[in-house]
């Protein structure tokens, strides 16, 4: 008899996603100079991403804790959590990772974290959190699906 593996089956762990696509920025931003006139405003505007995307990933973390549930996307879930940033975006971990992402690639002054963030995020979405929001639905069933028709994906 097959055992029900409870907890979400990805194909990699996201964190590796988003250092395989800074890594990609930063060496493109090395093979093919990307200049920018504006390098003190990116610079600024990178330091200021990588805060909040630090903060916001840090509190929806906290949060997961205050409900007795991990944010290891390998182990199970056992709160389906609304409270906090995830009032305001299903994935406030993810999202935090893509300011985190873009800042760390806009302070090197580079342009190409931005132009690949929409490749990016179109990975993140298909390989990981789909099949999140696939595992999710089949715990909490109802009280999901009301979840997803009140709060939105990214933002």
């Amino acid at each position: 008899m097959a055992e029900t593996v409870d907890h979400v089956q990805l194909p990699l762990e996201p964190p590796f996603i988003f250092l395989g696509y800074l890594l990609s920025a930063l060496i493109l931003q090395w093979v093919v100079p990307f200049p920018t006139p504006w390098g003190l405003w990116l610079r600024i505007a990178g330091g200021v991403l990588l805060i909040v995307g630090f903060l916001l990933a840090g509190s929806a973390i906290s949060e997961m804790r205050k409900a007795h549930t991990t944010p290891d996307p390998r182990q199970p879930t056992t709160a389906l959590v609304t409270s906090g940033p995830f009032r305001f975006t299903r994935n406030p971990i993810y999202l935090g990772f893509l300011l985190i992402y873009l800042g760390f690639t806009l302070l090197p002054g580079t342009l190409w974290g931005v132009l690949l963030s929409p490749f990016l995020i179109g990975t993140f979405t298909r390989s990981i959190i789909h099949a999140e929001e696939s595992y999710l639905q089949r715990k909490f069933k109802d009280e999901y699906k009301q979840y997803l028709s009140r709060v939105r994906k990214w933002i």
